[in-house]
């Protein structure tokens, strides 16, 4: 074999145990570690509407914009937090009969739970300190387009968005998983997410921060009824995309048959 490919068998096993390790926590250390991670996907959210703000409409406002909401990934992948998406993948140590669909069912309400607190406080910060008014408003005017465009998705739009999210996402904490310094994990992180950011994917964690944010600066614009919609659709696309990278890799890497 070369060294290559044991190099990326060996991150395989890795993810495989990593992922199972996130169900060893006690459920009050998970709900911890899951408002952070909320909270810290929601940082990235402000990063990505300040970057968007006052910017002409392109791929390079686009990208800037990935990158900026990129920080979210980072600080949960440093700071090893609890994310619902990266979570997904626990169907890896599923398929290995290594972890019950009860847990596993468990492990992702409890974490989707805790994101959204996290989430939802953030946004609520955020917009009691009046930073979306910054710039001549255009944050807020950022904020509101963003939610336009997610609300305007069909459900086929949403789910298929939400696959393609979080093949990305998974991807980007499959690589940083096996990076072994801060440094290789941001590196890991930055090109997937840019890259999903950029095109517009819908993030279920992300849409936690960036929908209320919206709601909250006009709630007409926003009805509560298409925002869980598009929250309840995009989770269900994220759990197949995140299952689909972990068992594909998996299997590829043999990480299945043993």
């Amino acid at each position: 074999m070369a060294q290559d490919d044991a190099t990326a068998d060996t991150l395989a096993d890795s993810v495989d145990d990593a992922m199972l390790a996130k169900t060893s926590p006690p459920l009050g250390a998970m709900v911890l570690l899951g408002i952070a991670a909320g909270a810290q996907i929601g940082f990235g959210a402000i990063g990505y509407l300040v970057a968007q703000a006052g910017m002409t409409p392109g791929g390079g406002t686009r990208l800037l914009s990935g990158i900026a909401f990129s920080v979210g990934l980072m600080l949960v992948m440093v700071t090893g937090t609890q994310l619902f998406t990266g979570n997904t993948m626990l169907v890896l140590p599923a398929a290995q009969d290594r972890l019950g669909i009860g847990e596993t069912l468990r492990d992702w309400s409890v974490v989707w739970v805790a994101n959204l607190i996290g989430s939802l406080a953030i946004a609520a910060l955020f917009v009691a300190s009046g930073a979306p008014q910054a710039i001549d408003g255009a944050v807020a005017q950022a904020a509101l387009k963003t939610a336009d465009t997610k609300l305007a998705k069909d459900w086929g739009e949403l789910l298929a968005s939400g696959v393609l999210a979080n093949m990305l996402v998974c991807l980007a904490v499959w690589m940083a998983t096996g990076a072994k310094t801060v440094a290789g994990k941001i590196a890991a992180v930055i090109g997937p997410v840019t890259l999903f950011v950029a095109a517009g994917f819908e993030h279920s964690v992300a849409n936690m921060t960036l929908l209320p944010i919206a709601w909250a600066l006009d709630h007409a614009a926003v009805p509560v009824g298409p925002l869980l919609g598009n929250l309840l659709l995009a989770t269900a696309g994220n759990i197949v995309g995140g299952s689909l990278v972990a068992i594909t890799l998996a299997a590829g890497h043999r990480v299945l048959a043993k």
